[in-house]
C-alpha cells in the first residue's frame, strides 16, 4: 500500500507562533523539531497499519521547502525535500492509495485557529474554487482527489480537524492542540501528541478502503484575492487570467491539479 504524506509546519505539536515557522526567526529550530517528531510518529503508525511505501513531502514554504531535520527522520519512508519540485503535491499520483495531511493549519479567517492562513499569511485573503473558499487543506485534498487518492488522516489544532471533517467527511483526525487565539493554544505534551498521531495513522491505514477522494466539479473557476494591489502584479502579465479588480484575479482550470499548477507557477 502506497501512502503520500503532505506536511506543513503550523499544525505541528507545540507550534503556536510565527517565531517557530519562519527560517529567520529565533525559535525556528523548535518548529523543525516539532514537525520532524510529528512526521516520525505518522510514519511509524502508517507502517504499523500496513503501508509498504511512504513518500513524505516537506510542504512548508520556509527554508526553500527543507524544514525537517534529516538525520532525525524515521526509517522506512522516502522524503521529498527542497523546492521547487516537478509539480504541486509532487509524489502523489494514480499509483498512490492514500494521503495524510500532517501538521496542517486552518484556512485564512478561521477563529480561533493557530496561524490561520491560505498559502501566504502575508498576501492572500482567500482562494476560491467555483465560489467556495478553500484552505490549503482543501486544495491539497482536491489535488490528491484528482488522482483518485483519498485523505485518511489530518493532524493539527481543533479548527483544522473540524475543517477536515466538514470538508472530507469521516476522515481520521489527530488533534494535538486546542487554539485559544491565532498565537495561543493548549497543547498536548510531546509524547502524548506523538502517541496520538501514531495511533491515528495506524487507524487510517487500516481503514484505507473507507475514505472517498475529495473531487471538485470540473471545470474549476479559481479566484485569488490578495491583500494589496501590488501582490497581484505578476498575474497582470498573463493573457489567460481576468483581473476582477485591482487585487483579485480569476482563471479557469480543467481540474484541481491544473488549478494548483497554475497558482504555484508550474504552468
Amino acid at each position: 500500500m502506497k501512502l503520500y504524506m503532505a506536511t506543513d509546519m503550523e499544525g505541528a505539536s507545540g507550534v503556536t507562533q510565527e517565531l517557530m515557522t519562519f527560517a529567520d526567526q529565533p525559535r525556528y529550530q523548535e518548529g523543525r523539531r516539532a514537525l520532524t517528531g510529528d512526521i516520525n510518529a505518522a510514519v511509524r503508525g502508517a507502517r504499523a497499519g500496513g503501508a509498504t511505501e511512504i513518500i513524505v513531502g516537506d510542504g512548508h514554504g520556509a527554508c526553500g521547502g527543507y524544514n525537517v531535520i534529516f538525520e532525525e527522520l524515521e526509517d522506512g519512508a522516502q522524503y521529498h525535500l527542497g523546492s521547487p519540485g516537478q509539480c504541486y503535491a509532487d509524489g502523489c499520483d494514480e499509483s498512490t492509495d492514500l494521503a495524510f495531511l500532517i501538521a496542517y493549519h486552518a484556512k485564512a479567517g478561521s477563529w480561533p485557529a493557530i496561524l490561520d492562513h491560505t498559502q501566504s499569511s502575508r498576501a492572500i485573503v482567500d482562494l476560491r474554487a467555483n465560489g467556495e473558499v478553500l484552505g490549503e487543506l482543501g486544495w491539497t485534498a482536491a489535488v490528491c482527489g484528482h488522482f483518485g487518492v483519498p485523505v485518511g488522516l489530518v493532524t493539527g489544532d481543533d479548527a483544522t480537524c473540524a475543517e477536515a471533517r466538514e470538508l472530507l467527511g469521516e476522515v481520521v483526525t489527530a488533534q494535538v492542540k486546542r487554539a485559544r487565539s491565532r498565537t495561543s493554544a493548549i497543547c498536548l505534551a510531546p509524547g502524548d501528541a506523538r502517541r496520538l498521531i501514531e495511533e491515528k495513522a495506524r487507524e487510517a491505514v487500516e481503514r484505507a478502503g473507507e475514505f472517498t477522494p475529495f473531487v471538485i466539479e470540473a471545470p474549476i473557476t479559481v479566484r485569488v484575492q490578495y491583500l494589496r494591489t501590488e501582490m497581484a502584479q505578476g498575474w497582470r502579465r498573463r493573457k489567460d487570467v481576468e483581473m476582477i479588480d485591482a487585487r483579485t484575479v480569476e482563471y479557469e482550470a480543467a481540474n484541481a491539479f491544473e488549478a494548483m499548477q497554475i497558482y504555484a507557477g508550474y504552468a
